[in-house]
């Protein structure tokens, strides 16, 4: 038996904004307004703490596996701070560079429904809390975090 979470309604409401193996944090702020400690910092994985979550819902948080690399696997040879990755300076998760298979690379603002397919592209999972049943779908204004949200419901399989 398994659980199936529905993601309707968040799987573009969120994009990748840091990476902590194993989890991935998604943000529903544009990557220039989400922060963290130390994202100025190089490099970011001495520096860099988790991001801000100043709203209800503002960060979702899942679990992954599978043979992806780090920004600090040796990508292009230099340390990046989170700002820079979620500029785009770098992936935040990638695949070794075969020969015969083109390289799968995870950027910074990429949407939660295409972090599930490209990780499965990976040969990885994707994870979900048990708790998204209470997920709120309606944008967040930081300045009223609770106007207007609706809730999310969670399947069983």
């Amino acid at each position: 038996m398994g659980l199936t979470a529905d993601l309707d309604g968040v799987r573009h409401a969120y994009g990748l904004c840091f990476v902590r193996m194993p989890w991935a944090y998604f943000t529903r702020l544009p990557l220039s307004e989400q922060w963290g400690d130390g994202w100025e910092r190089v490099p970011y994985e001495r520096h860099a703490g988790l991001p801000y979550e100043d709203a209800a819902q503002q960060i979702l948080t899942v679990a992954f596996d599978g043979p992806l690399l780090p920004p600090e696997a040796g990508y292009d040879g230099r340390a990046c701070s989170v700002n820079e990755i979620n500029c785009g300076d770098a992936p935040w998760l990638r695949t070794q560079d075969f020969i015969n298979n083109a390289p799968v690379r995870i950027a910074a603002g990429v949407s939660l429904e295409r972090f599930v397919e490209l990780v499965e592209l990976a040969g990885g999972h994707v994870f979900a809390p048990l708790g998204w049943g209470a997920l709120r779908l309606a944008p967040v204004d930081p300045a009223t975090p609770e106007a207007t949200q609706s809730e999310h419901r969670t399947d069983a399989a």
